[in-house]
C-alpha cells in the first residue's frame, strides 16, 4: 500500500513532537488517544504509528482493539529523525495534521451549497452536537458556531478539538426532552444555519423553524427507516420515515431531499432546505 495513503498518528509526548516529526503527522500522545479518537480518521484508513519505548506496542495494540488497521509501528530514534530529515520528510513545530473529517454532507454544504447559493457565514447552532468535528470544520470556514449536547465530556471534547484547530466555538449543557422551551436562551430568528446529525426527537421541529433566521439553512442527517436490519437504533421514534422532513418543512425551499447510506449499510437522511421569510 502506498504510504501517501495512510495516516500518521505520533504517539509521543506534545513536547517531542514540536522539536520534530513526520510531515503532516497528527500529534496524539499515547495518554491521550483514549480521549482524542474522534480526531482519528475512519477505521478503513491505515495507520502509522510512532511512538517511544513502551507506548509503541500499547499505541497499536489501542488502535487495532478499535479496528484500526495499523500498517507500521516505528520507534522513534534519532537515526529515524536523520532519515527524515534527508529524505524532506522532516517537520518541526506544533503544527499537527488534521486526520479527521466533518460528515461528507457538511463538507459538500461548504465546498457546493454555499457558494451555488450565495450563503455567508453568520451565527450557526449544532443540535447534538457531539464531539464536535461538524461544528468545528463550520467554524473553520467562518461560521460562529454553538453547539448542544446533554453529555458534558462531548463538549469538552469539542472544546479541545476547536483549540487544536485554532477556531473557538461556545458549548452548551441543554437537556432538550423535558418537555419545556429548550432554547429559551435563544431569540426566534437568531440563526443562520443549524445542523442536526444522529439525533431525532420530533417535538423540535417548530422550535427549528422559529430558530432560523429568513433565509436560514437547515442541515439535517439522521437514520432512516431500515437502519434497524443492520444495527442501532431500532426505536421507530428514532427513525425517520421516507419523505417526512420534506412534509415538516414543506414551506422552505428545500435545496436537498435525499438518501445515504453509511459504510455499515445503514440509510440516513442528506436533507437541507433554506427558511422563507413567510415560515415565522
Amino acid at each position: 500500500m502506498d504510504e501517501v495513503s495512510m495516516a500518521r498518528v505520533d504517539c509521543r509526548a506534545f513536547v517531542e513532537f514540536c522539536q520534530g516529526h513526520h510531515a503532516h503527522a497528527c500529534s496524539i500522545p499515547f495518554e491521550e488517544l483514549p480521549a482524542r479518537m474522534h480526531e482519528l480518521p475512519k477505521t478503513s484508513e491505515p495507520l502509522i504509528v510512532y511512538a517511544n519505548g513502551a507506548a509503541l506496542p500499547q499505541a497499536s495494540a489501542f488502535l487495532t482493539s478499535k479496528g484500526y488497521q495499523v500498517a507500521q509501528a516505528i520507534e522513534w530514534t534519532l537515526p529515524l529523525a536523520a532519515s527524515l530529515q534527508a529524505a524532506g520528510l522532516w517537520q518541526s513545530g506544533a503544527q499537527s495534521q488534521r486526520l479527521w473529517q466533518p460528515a461528507p454532507l457538511m463538507a459538500r454544504f461548504v465546498s457546493e451549497f454555499m457558494p451555488a447559493h450565495q450563503i455567508q457565514p453568520g451565527q450557526g447552532l449544532d443540535i447534538g452536537c457531539g464531539a464536535g468535528r461538524d461544528m468545528v470544520y463550520l467554524a473553520m470556514h467562518g461560521w460562529e458556531m454553538t453547539g448542544i449536547d446533554y453529555i458534558p465530556g462531548a463538549l469538552q471534547r469539542a472544546q479541545q478539538l476547536a483549540s487544536s484547530q485554532h477556531v473557538t466555538v461556545t458549548t452548551l449543557q441543554l437537556d432538550l426532552e423535558t418537555g419545556q422551551d429548550p432554547f429559551g436562551a435563544f431569540a426566534d430568528g437568531q440563526f443562520a444555519l443549524i445542523t442536526v446529525a444522529r439525533y431525532l426527537h420530533r417535538p423540535l421541529f417548530p422550535w427549528l423553524k422559529r430558530l432560523l433566521k429568513p433565509g436560514g439553512i437547515l442541515i439535517y442527517q439522521t437514520f432512516m427507516q431500515g437502519s434497524e436490519k443492520f444495527g442501532s437504533p431500532r426505536n421507530p421514534n428514532f427513525l425517520l420515515k421516507p419523505g417526512e422532513l420534506a412534509q415538516v418543512f414543506a414551506h422552505t425551499d428545500i435545496l436537498l431531499d435525499t438518501v445515504e447510506t453509511l459504510d455499515d449499510g445503514r440509510p440516513v437522511s442528506a436533507f437541507i432546505c433554506r427558511q422563507v421569510a413567510d415560515c415565522l
